[in-house]
């Protein structure tokens, strides 16, 4: 094991450990013992094999036994289809978490014959197994079954046998019974190693048996216990619970967390993330998949693998993924918005039944499942998040059922890009449902999937036509609404058309071949880790390649067939419908089928929308601040009828008193009291401000077109004042020729979907400005093709900001590539003058003055600032994140901020450019770097600033080369793990929270 750790770290964090293992908890047997039966030695009644160890222990089969056949010694036990169950044994009085491993050799022409661990019932235990594990040169085949008894286990049964299912006669010898610790591998790599309390410890093995006991893990928000996590090379402290819907995640000692890291703290650059056996996720496919979205900018959460340590004891190896949180989507250099999922707490509740009572009741789990945000708290005190929420709550609400066209609704290439893709990874788990997350883009007002969770267990590929989600969905079987929610978006021709483009490109061979070889290294090398402790953990190396072949070879026929549909006008899908109106009251199962809304707030009141989706009559008796008591009695009871059908269910306003989030009722034939929480947002209905600008803006009634001559658009020239909102769709180009000058008053705007060409000239240039200070911006949205701006000038500009669609930019490019030369940016109002968001661009010979915010921002761009002037700018003149950029020949003077600030893992090159007169001249932050040749940093309270804001990144860097920094009060200010290299000279930093003086 290689540690890491200092011995003054270490030797703390031992004696907890051993506090930990010392004080655990245990209940039932814990006996070991070790059985051998080799079909040798007859018991006196002739009928049972004797355990060649130990004499207490009987085994079936004595009447079959053989000496035809055998392993090793003389004999060895044969099954036939008259007698299939041989070598059976009982063991008595097995308490919780016992390991056994179970082996046995088989002889036989087919594989069936199967090893079996099994409980009293089966619902308890249940393991059988008929691959095997290794195979001798006379034919002899060995099974071998790791299994661990459950947590709820008290004095049980366990029986362990062989059976012959259904298959020609087969030979079994060897069998052996190993009760032992489970042992893991240690690695050689370094592990995240995991410290609890031993009373948290004891938190986590209460919460395990009642998950076992209740057939699920049903979390809740006091399930978190404080911990501290060792991990690259420094001592961390975390907050920690278990996870996992599925029993799986909490077998054995082999426990899956979730992991949110404590402020100023990450792991592997991550804040919140998960740890799970790599078997859940199908060992190496999960990550290989992973690599695939990300090749293509599929939106995806991190993933890897790591071994683990709780305390000192080795956990073997697990794999992490990023949960959803914002520093997801800023890794993909996405801009921070919310994270949407339906909420599985119903659907979840309907297992718990069916474990307890033997029926699987029918209700309404995907209608009541309410859209919730991740990160609610912080989310509903975020003015901005909490905006971004309402309107990605009504899209999401939309494709829950069916409202909205697939564009309007989703980044319709992304989406198509995403199903291309699960037909070419088949990691299709992540498609149920329950399982889909979505990020609100707050720069298109558009949802985005995230991929995530695409296998259980062994993937079992078919690689046929049959498939893929376009055939099954159009073609081949019926599916009831749930199962694929998202069988309506093979109906749209737009998503279609996309879908299989897409599906081509990534079916190709060169594709295929590329990735291989891109891949090989880290595949080797995480599949050398897996099978250290799964030895059996198989990863087909050529699985993409059998992949990418097979749609090949049925695409033909796939397009075929769907271009014969969208020609007869019958894309549709096979959908059955179902009824769902159980009643069942048994486990508070009502408080998961009322769902209730905040839908409007007063000052002294607020209105609260109660959705009954239970199949029974209900009466609303009040509200509280608490979950177990009333506080606020209506002034009668309400009564809402049953649910028998319809997607929003039985719904009925009230009006209660503020302060009060939880709803009381009761269900009619019962006196029990339930209570649901209201949700602190408004039922999500309605369109969202960009479905509605589309709707009402005809671009061609425009007064201020001039001419379209097929798809071109051509602006008028002179002046026109415009009140109203220019919308220009996809597929388009704009044009605004010389002297064009366009005043925007009272909030209009200005977007294009298509490309932009402003050709001004120095005597007519073109201007766009707001007289009122009120315009809404000139924004250009994935575009297409390259926009192309000469002297143009935007004066007295605000931004996007319509209905909680709300942009920073005056002027703002997104995914849409841009030259700008010899513009003005001139008193704007708004948070940037320009802001180009995941863009290339080319800025030249151009001036920003008198800037309310920031002059320049960019946000995941590349690109070139030549000749640009920066004069009297309130916040930064250049600030970008996640961004490479070449800053050459430019002057910045006069900034209330920054001057240059690269951020977020930039990566900026400053060449013959002079700052003055601002607060800092040149600043370095979370892993970016600056390189600085030839430029002047003079007369600002500090030179060069250098820190690291956010934890989830790192220090920062600088290297300076015949820079001068004069008149400063602060020449460098550089925080302790950051470093200036100044003239070839290392300057490493000493101060310590440097990012508190300026945030």
């Amino acid at each position: 094991m290689k540690f890491f750790f200092k011995t003054g770290l270490f030797l703390p964090v031992l004696i907890g450990v051993l506090i930990t293992s010392s004080c655990a908890r245990f209940n039932g047997s814990n006996h070991k013992i070790t059985l051998k039966c080799g079909a040798e030695k007859l018991a006196k009644d002739k009928k049972h094999f004797v355990a060649e160890n130990n004499p207490d222990y009987l085994f079936t089969g004595g009447l079959y036994q053989s000496s035809r056949e055998a392993h090793s010694g003389k004999y060895s036990v044969l099954a036939t289809k008259k007698h299939p169950f041989v070598f059976s044994t009982t063991l008595k009085g097995i308490g919780p978490d016992q390991f056994f491993k179970v082996t046995v050799w088989r002889k036989s022409n087919s594989p069936r014959g199967t090893l079996v661990v099994a409980g009293k019932t089966t619902k308890m235990l249940y393991k059988a197994t008929s691959t095997p594990i290794k195979k001798d040169k006379n034919g002899w085949e060995k099974l071998e079954i790791n299994v661990f008894t459950p947590p709820n286990f008290v004095s049980e049964d366990v029986k362990f046998y062989c059976w012959l299912n259904k298959s020609d006669s087969t030979w079994f010898d060897d069998f052996k019974i190993v009760n032992t610790e489970k042992k893991y591998p240690v690695y050689k790599e370094d592990p995240l190693v995991i410290v609890l309390d031993t009373s948290d410890y004891n938190k986590f093995i209460d919460k395990r048996i009642k998950a076992f006991n209740a057939g699920v893990l049903q979390t809740e928000s006091n399930d978190w216990v404080k911990g501290i996590l060792f991990g690259n090379g420094r001592m961390m402290k975390a907050k920690l619970r278990l996870k996992g819907d599925w029993l799986d995640h909490l077998i054995g000692d082999k426990w899956s967390f979730r992991i949110k890291m404590r402020k100023d703290y990450a792991w592997n650059r991550l804040r919140v993330f998960s740890i799970q056996t790599p078997f859940a996720r199908g060992f190496l496919y999960e990550w290989y998949s992973h690599q695939l979205y990300i090749s293509r900018d599929i939106l995806t959460t991190r993933y890897g693998f790591t071994p683990v340590l709780m305390g000192e004891k080795s956990k073997g190896l697990y794999a992490w993924e990023e949960h959803f949180v914002k520093q997801l989507v800023e890794y993909r250099q996405r801009r921070e918005g919310p994270i949407l999922k339906f909420s599985e707490d119903a659907f979840w509740q309907i297992q718990r039944v069916a474990k307890a009572t033997d029926h699987w009741p029918r209700l309404p789990f995907y209608n009541c499942s309410v859209i919730e945000p991740f990160s609610q708290g912080k989310t509903m005190k975020n003015p901005v998040l909490h905006r971004e929420f309402l309107i990605a709550s009504k899209l999401l609400n939309q494709y829950k059922y069916k409202k909205g066209k697939p564009s309007d609704v989703f980044d319709l290439p992304r989406l198509a890009k995403y199903f291309a893709m699960l037909d070419i990874t088949h990691a299709r788990h992540g498609m149920a449902w329950h399982n889909q997350r979505f990020y609100y883009n707050p720069v298109i007002c558009k949802l985005e999937p995230i991929a995530y969770d695409g296998f259980t267990d062994h993937p079992d590929i078919d690689y046929s036509i049959n498939d893929n989600m376009a055939w099954q969905l159009l073609i081949g079987k019926k599916e009831i609404p749930e199962n694929y929610n998202f069988y309506y978006l093979f109906e749209d021709t737009a998503f279609v058309n996309l879908y299989l483009n897409y599906l081509e490109d990534f079916s190709s061979k060169s594709f295929a071949e590329s990735m291989t070889r891109q891949l090989a290294q880290q595949t080797n090398y995480f599949d050398s880790l897996i099978r250290k402790e799964f030895p059996l953990a198989k990863f087909d190396r050529q699985f993409l390649a059998k992949s990418t072949k097979a749609v090949r070879n049925y695409l033909p026929e796939l397009k075929k067939a769907l271009a014969e549909k969208i020609a007869n006008n019958t894309l549709h899908t096979h959908v059955t419908p179902e009824n769902r109106t159980d009643s069942t009251t048994s486990f508070n199962t009502p408080s998961f089928y009322v769902t209730a809304y905040l839908e409007q707030r007063y000052q002294d009141s607020v209105i609260i929308g109660v959705h009954n989706f239970f199949g029974k009559k209900i009466k609303l008796l009040g509200t509280g601040s608490k979950k177990r008591f009333i506080q606020n009695f209506f002034p009668k009871p309400l009564f809402i009828n049953a649910y028998e059908k319809g997607d929003n269910g039985v719904i009925k306003l009230v009006t209660s008193e503020p302060g009060n989030p939880w709803l009381f009722f009761q269900v009619e034939g019962t006196d029990d009291l339930f209570s649901v929480a209201v949700n602190p947002w408004p039922y999500p209905k309605g369109i969202t401000p960009q479905q509605e600008l589309t709707a009402l803006a005809d671009f061609k009634q425009s007064p201020a077109i001039d001419t379209i001559i097929g798809k071109n658009i051509i602006l008028k020239k002179g002046l026109t004042t415009l009140n109203s909102h220019l919308i220009i769709p996809k597929g388009y180009n704009l044009f605004i020729k010389p002297g064009t000058h366009i005043n925007l008053i009272k909030h209009a705007m200005i977007i294009s979907y298509s490309p932009v060409t402003i050709k001004g000239t120095k005597a007519n240039p073109v201007v766009i400005s707001s007289s009122d200070g009120t315009g809404n911006g000139f924004t250009v949205l994935q575009a297409g093709k390259r926009s192309v701006m000469e002297y143009v000038q935007f004066e007295k500009m605000n931004t996007l900001n319509y209905k909680g669609w709300t942009l920073s930019g005056s002027v703002t490019f997104y995914e849409s590539d841009v030259d700008i030369n010899r513009a003005l940016f001139k008193d704007n109002g708004c948070e940037d003058a320009l802001n180009i968001v995941r863009s290339h661009f080319t800025l030249k010979n151009s001036r920003f003055s008198g800037t309310w915010g920031d002059a320049f921002d960019s946000d995941f761009g590349t690109g070139l600032v030549d000749n640009v002037l920066f004069t009297n700018i309130g916040n930064d003149a250049i600030d970008f994140s996640g961004s490479h950029i070449k800053i050459i020949n430019s002057t910045i003077n006069g900034a209330e901020d920054k001057g240059v600030s690269g951020g977020e893992d930039s990566h900026l090159i400053v060449e013959n450019t002079t700052i003055s007169n601002a607060n800092i001249g040149l600043a370095s932050k979370d892993l970016s770097s600056l390189t600085v040749d030839n430029s002047v940093v003079k007369q600002c309270n500090y030179g060069l600033v250098l820190l690291q804001k956010k934890p989830e990144y790192g220090p920062a860097t600088m290297n300076l080369s015949k820079v001068k920094i004069t008149d400063t009060k602060t020449p460098m200010l550089i925080e302790k793990g950051s470093k200036v290299v100044f003239n070839g000279k290392t300057i490493k930093g000493n101060k310590k929270k440097v990012a508190e003086m300026f945030y």
